[in-house]
């Protein structure tokens, strides 16, 4: 053997010699990443669309519609979805409607007393939405995210009518 073979025998030991393996801070990136990723699931709320209980639960929410104009009764029909305004998420559809009453409003005559008087060409309606969601142990979450409950208020549309429903009641259905 040659000096130069002796040489390139040394060189591949040295080579072959240290082994690939990971240290801290490789440990401490990929920690970074899987926490970055939580971050992201948890920041656009992913964790419940991917959640299969999310819409679990199917659940009717009767919904109260004060002072619309009379015309706006014919975008309230049976099977009509409900989006909320704000991202046009659909937060169910309508199932029936209950009642339409002209609309009232109360004021006080000159003498102090208050008199009930109708609008002229305005109506008020309740009728009933079917939703899906989650029960929690504070109430219901419409979609697994919207937070529902007596008495709240929203802004929905229909797609040709935007209107501020307020939520009167919800039943569980399953």
């Amino acid at each position: 053997m040659t000096g130069k073979n002796v040489k390139d025998i040394k060189e591949v030991k040295d080579r072959g010699g240290r082994k690939a393996g990971f240290n801290i801070i490789d440990i401490l990136i990929v920690l970074f990443i899987i926490l970055a990723a939580v971050g992201i699931v948890m920041r656009y709320n992913l964790a419940d669309k991917v959640n299969l209980n999310a819409n679990g639960d199917k659940f009717e929410v009767e919904f109260l519609i004060e002072n619309i104009q009379k015309a706006s009764e014919d975008y309230l029909t049976a099977g009509t979805p409900f989006y909320i305004n704000t991202d046009s998420t659909q937060i169910g559809e309508i199932k029936e409607i209950l009642d339409v009453r002209d609309a009232v409003q109360y004021v006080p005559d000159v003498d102090g007393n208050i008199i009930k008087s109708e609008l002229p060409g305005r109506i008020d309606v309740t009728g009933m939405i079917t939703c899906s969601g989650r029960t929690t142990k504070d109430g219901y979450m419409i979609n697994g995210n919207s937070f529902a409950a007596p008495g709240k208020q929203y802004t929905v549309h229909t797609g040709k009518l935007t209107v501020t429903i307020t939520i009167m009641s919800i039943t569980k259905v399953n």
